[in-house]
């Protein structure tokens, strides 16, 4: 999405999670790296500068970092949902129960600020408000694979 959207060119290298590349960008072995937070405390620290915030909001954690919106790109959206899923199938009543004990859970201050320094917000969602946000999201990264013909590796 930002190599399209900007013209940049730069090489997609695939690690086996976020704290490897983290070290090669802190080793200088990367130029720059698409982060969910791991590296919120090393920008704080002054090891690493962030350059933008991929969401459509800005980070709680890092207040004066701009989003990549307010730097021109329109409709830029990178932002990752995490949710709580059950078999299909699963009773109405048990999803039910489900939603409400998590979103008990993210109502308190404690989870709040843990998620916080991840560099997420939380937003608890009602099942079917968590089903219409996954469904718009599998159309628009399926539409940017499709475009792009990205396929998994083997």
């Amino acid at each position: 999405m930002l190599k399209n959207m900007t013209g940049t060119s730069a090489v997609h290298v695939p690690y086996r999670g976020a704290a490897p590349a983290l070290n090669d960008l802190l080793g200088g072995q990367l130029d720059f790296l698409f982060d969910p937070g791991i590296a919120i405390e090393h920008v704080k620290a002054g090891k690493l500068r962030a350059l933008a915030i991929g969401s459509p909001q800005r980070s709680t954690q890092l207040p004066n970092v701009p989003t990549l919106e307010e730097l021109g790109l329109t409709g830029f959206d990178a932002d990752a949902v995490f949710g709580i899923y059950a078999p299909a199938g699963t009773s109405p009543d048990v999803v039910a129960r489900l939603n409400k004990e998590v979103n008990r859970s993210l109502a308190t201050a404690a989870l709040n600020e843990r998620i916080a320094t991840l560099g997420n917000i939380a937003a608890p969602l009602s099942p079917e408000e968590f089903k219409e946000k996954s469904r718009k999201d599998f159309e628009r990264f399926g539409a940017i694979i499709r475009e792009r013909g990205i396929r998994a590796a083997n």
